[in-house]
């Protein structure tokens, strides 16, 4: 599979959303009646936060609130890094790895067309990306080899 884009990986799928006005109880049964792991959160079509599981186990419930009176607006994240569903999923993976997290909005111009998790990608690409990265970071130098004893000054 040569560098997929985002866009054709995510052909057929539907995007689930919710409201910033929605309360996190409405957010976290509708991510668990769909096997998600966070929403992106907008306000008609922009996007203006994201609610993952992390948001819900932190500010939620460490946080002691009201998961029926609080609003996603309350506890998303605000402002979350995005990708275009033009780029690659190699490209999606260095950025989540790069900043930390799992989920990742893409984007079509200024509308949200899906959401991407790590763990949707396939393995292949995973193992491929990584293989790449420690090629391209590997110094020899850094990593002198095992110490040989010369045929010469063995048993002297």
């Amino acid at each position: 599979m040569p560098r997929q884009s985002i866009q054709s990986f995510l052909e057929g799928r539907t995007l689930v959303s919710q409201a910033s006005n929605v309360s996190v109880r409405q957010a976290a049964l509708l991510m668990a009646e769909h096997s998600i792991g966070a929403v992106p959160v907008l306000q008609g079509d922009r996007l203006v936060g994201i609610f993952s599981e992390r948001d819900l186990l932190v500010r939620v419930v460490a946080g002691g609130l009201n998961p029926d009176s609080t609003t996603l607006d309350q506890v998303m994240t605000r402002e979350p890094q995005t990708i275009s569903a033009q780029d690659t999923l190699y490209d999606a993976l260095e950025i989540m790895q790069t900043g930390g997290f799992r989920h990742l909005p893409v984007m079509s111009g200024e509308r949200v067309s899906g959401m991407l998790s790590t763990r949707d990608v396939p393995l292949d690409v995973v193992l491929r990306r990584h293989k790449f990265y420690a090629a391209r970071t590997w110094r020899p130098s850094e990593y002198p080899l095992p110490y040989r004893e010369s045929p010469t000054s063995v048993g002297d």
